[in-house]
């Protein structure tokens, strides 16, 4: 067995284990099949020069997932320079309040919903926005966003109320 294949090998044995949740991890953020599949991608092949490091890490889980993250943040700050932005190119964000075989009408207030907190979704700073759709769309649990923003979890507490408050104040508008 050469090297290269064994180097291959160990980085796949300790990639392999954390497949399914960092895909998971990474549609929750992009909301698509296919940008999250990229994203993972990206991630690995940035990831494989770098298995000694991968090697030493001691829950390599919530390491792979914190690198996940900060790729989709510093994609997103490339990508979207703009604030709004992010909200008009990803309306899956905000998605899943109407269900299936609600009247016209119902549809409708759903969707006026929708366009409300969507709007004031971007008129949040990105900070802001992006802990408030992690907690309350992407359903990551405060100890989790501490580790991945890599802040204590009495900030991510404090940030997360004073967002709140400013798109409570952009809702009642």
């Amino acid at each position: 067995m050469n090297n290269h294949s064994s180097k291959e090998e160990r980085f796949e044995k300790l990639i392999a284990p954390h497949m399914n949740r960092l895909y998971q991890s990474a549609y929750r953020l992009t909301g698509s099949r296919e940008a999250a599949e990229d994203l993972v991608q990206e991630m690995l092949v940035r990831l494989y020069p770098k298995i000694l490091e991968l090697q030493g890490v001691d829950r390599p889980g919530a390491w792979l997932k914190k690198v996940l993250y900060r790729q989709f943040v510093d994609g997103l700050r490339k990508r979207f320079r703009r604030p709004e932005q992010y909200i008009d190119d990803n309306p899956g964000a905000v998605d899943g309040l109407e269900s299936q075989g609600d009247s016209p009408e119902k549809l409708a207030e759903a969707a006026e919903i929708r366009q409300h907190l969507e709007a004031a979704l971007s008129r949040l700073d990105a900070s802001s926005r992006l802990i408030v759709v992690m907690h309350f769309v992407e359903g990551y649990t405060l100890p989790e966003m501490a580790e991945i923003h890599n802040l204590p979890l009495e900030t991510i507490k404090t940030r997360l109320r004073r967002a709140k408050i400013r798109l409570k104040k952009f809702l009642q508008m």
